[in-house]
């Protein structure tokens, strides 16, 4: 402590103040990283699950204790060299550098959202609440790289003839159409150029709502099976299977922070996703490292009024659809996400309805063990929902996550899994080897397998369907509505 002393005495004060700066500097930016990866929406959970992330992120911050002790020992050292000869430049050289690292890193992330590949494919999307005539709002939603005006003409024949134009130029582009009629025709077009478009809105039949639900397309991973994604897709724009909505319940890229994967997904949903009405749910993989951003431009911007961001409540002809944004599980389930969800319920729901409950992660499941982490029954989504879902009659709960087909009941709730649009399928929880197990309430498990599920609702019966992308049943069922 004495050498320490000596040698910041011999320092001029705009050195003292120079040198312990940098290095306290570089230090507390190197261990935040810590602390963003414990609160980051998109790495919370990630930190949670992944032993391996958590290793790089303790190596990281390792490093920030490394130059301030290097920078204690050199100065030791020095005490015993000639004065003329003390290492000050190189002590300054590597207080520098040690801002290399947190200054580079967050230089990385803040640089994602601005790292665009172009223009993103136009989708309709179903917005929050019922409508006016019951039938949820829907808006036309798309990008473009370049800040420009556009328009939306639309009506219920083909000449259209109510249009809207952008206010300003913009990159985000999102057009309301609101008031919409039951069991009606409605054509659209882009700038007046190009596809016209047509959509179908659901018929007014009380608990009626027939619609297509899967998840896990991991658009961008090597391993992805995107031949078995196109000819899902081809199941929903059939019309003869008449589907009037479509829910991709999560990870619809590998990376969220690869806008080129974006880009991919857009293209390839656009062609059917412009007149099957469809929303999309945030996944683990669809938010990482800066991804949130890409996702709600694309999918939840903010000039889309009283927009649904991660969560909201739509109703389909008294039918309640909740979703929310549980991508790992719990850590995102916020203090304000819990107050809506319990309000709405309270408020708007009876137990003799139909409610769904749709989210990425699972709740009761088979899985194994990965990189140290239990893949099967989450107890901390277990023990949050449970009560919930059973005070207020829950009907059918639809998630992801696992790349499996599995249907649990517990509690007189059906949970599904349905992770079959094109991620690559997990393992038999039970193969050899594997250190797994069998989830909680199991009726229906199978894996290998790419596909989705069809649910029809009519009045107090739900047909539940799990099809291959050959449109061929696997396995289905019935709930009553008691």
């Amino acid at each position: 402590m004495k050498k320490i002393k000596e040698f910041f005495a011999n320092l001029t004060k705009k050195q003292k103040i120079s040198y312990i700066s940098i290095i306290s500097i570089a230090f507390l930016l190197t261990e935040s990283i810590l602390l963003w990866a414990v609160t980051d929406r998109g790495m919370k959970g990630l930190f949670e699950w992944v032993n391996y992330i958590r290793t790089y992120v303790y190596y990281i911050c390792a490093i920030g204790f490394i130059f301030p002790i290097i920078a204690v020992i050199i100065i030791i050292i020095s005490q015993n060299m000639n004065p003329a000869r003390k290492p000050l430049k190189a002590l300054m050289v590597m207080a520098i550098f040690s801002l290399i690292i947190p200054i580079g890193f967050y230089g990385f992330i803040g640089s994602i959202p601005l790292q665009r590949s172009g223009d993103k494919a136009p989708q309709l999307l179903i917005l929050n609440g019922s409508g006016a005539n019951g039938i949820p709002n829907m808006a036309v939603s798309f990008w473009t790289k370049e800040k420009s005006t556009n328009s939306l003409n639309w009506g219920t024949t083909e000449s259209m003839g109510t249009k809207m134009n952008d206010p300003k130029k913009s990159n985000i582009h999102a057009f309301l159409l609101n008031d919409l009629l039951p069991n009606t025709t409605y054509f659209y077009q882009i700038n007046d150029v190009g596809q016209i478009y047509n959509f179908t809105t659901m018929p007014d039949i009380t608990n009626t709502f027939k619609f297509m639900t899967t998840s896990d397309p991991h658009f961008g991973a090597d391993n992805a099976n995107r031949t078995a994604t196109y000819k899902i897709l081809d199941q929903l724009a059939d019309p003869a299977n008449g589907y009037q909505s479509f829910f991709m319940l999560g990870d619809m890229v590998e990376m969220g922070n690869n806008d080129a994967q974006y880009k991919e997904a857009c293209d390839t949903f656009s062609p059917v996703t412009t007149h099957i009405p469809f929303r999309p749910i945030i996944g683990n993989h669809d938010v990482l490292f800066g991804g949130h951003q890409f996702w709600v431009d694309y999918f939840s911007p903010d000039i889309i009024e009283d927009a649904p961001r991660d969560y909201f409540h739509i109703k389909v002809n008294g039918i309640h659809i909740f979703v929310l944004d549980l991508e790992w599980g719990t850590e995102t389930y916020t203090k304000a996400q819990k107050e809506w969800f319990e309000k709405e319920l309270n408020e708007t729901t009876d137990p003799d309805d139909w409610i769904l409950v749709m989210n990425h992660c699972f709740y009761y499941s088979s899985g194994y063990l990965v990189d140290g982490s239990e893949w099967w029954d989450q107890q901390d989504m277990i023990e949050t929902f449970k009560p919930v879902f059973e005070e207020h009659g829950i009907d059918m709960v639809f998630g992801g996550h696992n790349h499996i087909f599995e249907v649990l009941e517990n509690g007189g709730i059906y949970y599904n899994i349905i992770g079959g649009l094109g991620g690559h399928p997990d393992r038999y929880y039970g193969g050899e080897g594997m250190v797994g197990q069998a989830g909680t309430g199991s009726i229906y498990y199978s894996t290998d397998i790419f596909g989705f599920l069809e649910v029809d609702i009519q009045g107090d019966t739900a047909y539940l369907t799990f099809k291959n992308p050959e449109n061929q049943s696997v396995y289905n069922y019935t709930v009553n509505r008691l």
